[in-house]
């Protein structure tokens, strides 16, 4: 059974999750959490920076910011591979380019 969006103005409030624009959970807490190192997040850095250049996208464009939230969700569902994250990401990304 798929969770529905909330009603329009209401606030998706949770105790285990945060939720971005798109209602996906983004950053896990709670007794499971799994919180993004300093290594973490510079790697994720990384894999953005060039998964941008390679989009040609503005920084703060729309489609920037959807790149972000996908290598966030993967790396949060426990894909580390830089690699791996750009060749599931980058082609779909490309053809918003």
């Amino acid at each position: 059974m798929a969770a529905s969006a909330p009603p329009r103005g209401r606030k998706l409030v949770s105790t285990s999750f945060y939720y971005d624009a798109a209602g996906y959970p983004v950053f896990p807490c709670g007794s499971n959490s799994k919180v993004f190192s300093p290594d973490d997040l510079n790697r994720m850095q990384h894999i953005f920076d060039d998964c941008l250049q390679e989009c040609t996208f503005p920084i703060d464009s729309q489609a920037a910011e959807s790149l972000g939230v996908a290598i966030i969700r993967l790396y949060s569902q426990g894909q580390r591979d830089g690699t791996f994250i750009k060749a599931a990401l980058l082609p779909s990304f490309k053809r918003r380019a």
